[in-house]
């Protein structure tokens, strides 16, 4: 079943300037789908558009096979959970604690349930000591491990996160790359689309999706999507360094088997 499918999308700003012009493509309910691309490319458009922050001129957005309009938005984002850029301006309590309870509030959960679903979510992504510490005094990944916690409490099926890594310096992104696999393996029915210029967090995906000017131009496996090395870094991306020296053993007569090469990813890239 697909979590999310974008059939002839179209969206302009100000109807000279197209952002998109059809795009199109689909990610299936349990995958990990990394969307890739320069500035500018319409990535952070997208995720607006699939949560209704925008409108599309033209074109389907269908989210659990319910096409968005102006009607079910709502009942959509029930099942959509968006984790944004910058953690500093996602906070709304005083404390993580509070802020983990703030979605529930929203959603109408008895308060006598309320601690035990925050206690379960902080704990998931290793919070759970944290709780009734001020956000100040967290650090940018413990600050997103909050915000994952706030939308898993939610129980969405399908996470977007939107840049969520890249105000974050390596230590932080690690974390939260950690945090995906385990929350994965976890639950495996879990939905992630990731807009993001970690490279390196792509690569640990399912699917890479690379956006051009609006248009998909790969739509693969990182394995695949990564051997276009040259037409990447013309659209100013990088290659992940697992591949990098995958390539360069290759070039050396060096051929890992596939497990090594697993686990070689998986060393290097988290």
């Amino acid at each position: 079943m697909n979590a999310l499918l974008i059939k002839d999308l179209k969206f302009s700003y100000d109807k000279k300037n197209t952002i998109f012009s059809g795009l199109s493509f689909n990610v299936e309910e349990g995958e990990y789908v990394s969307l890739i691309g320069h500035n500018g490319s319409g990535k952070s458009t997208l995720a607006k558009l699939i949560i209704g922050l925008l409108e599309a001129k033209e074109g389907v957005i269908e989210v659990f096979g319910e096409t968005l309009n102006e009607e079910n938005v709502y009942s959509i984002r029930k099942n959509v959970g968006i984790i944004f850029q910058n953690p500093d301006n996602q906070f709304i309590g005083s404390t993580v604690e509070d802020d983990i309870a703030f979605g529930l509030e929203n959603h109408l959960v008895p308060s006598n349930k309320m601690d035990e679903i925050i206690l379960e979510y902080a704990a998931k992504v290793g919070m759970d000591e944290f709780l009734k510490n001020e956000p100040s005094n967290l650090s940018g990944g413990q600050k997103q491990r909050v915000a994952i916690a706030g939308v898993l409490a939610m129980k969405p099926r399908l996470i977007i996160m939107d840049e969520s890594t890249s105000m974050l310096d390596p230590k932080g992104k690690k974390e939260i790359r950690d945090l995906i696999l385990k929350l994965r393996k976890e639950n495996p029915s879990l939905t992630i689309l990731s807009i993001t210029h970690d490279i390196e967090e792509a690569y640990l995906s399912n699917r890479v999706i690379v956006l051009n000017k609006g248009e998909v131009m790969f739509n693969s496996s990182p394995k695949e999507v990564f051997e276009h090395e040259e037409e990447l870094l013309m659209m100013d991306l990088d290659i992940p360094f697992a591949h990098k020296l995958k390539k360069e053993l290759e070039r050396n007569g060096i051929k890992l088997s596939s497990s090594d090469e697993k686990e070689m990813v998986k060393e290097l890239c988290q």
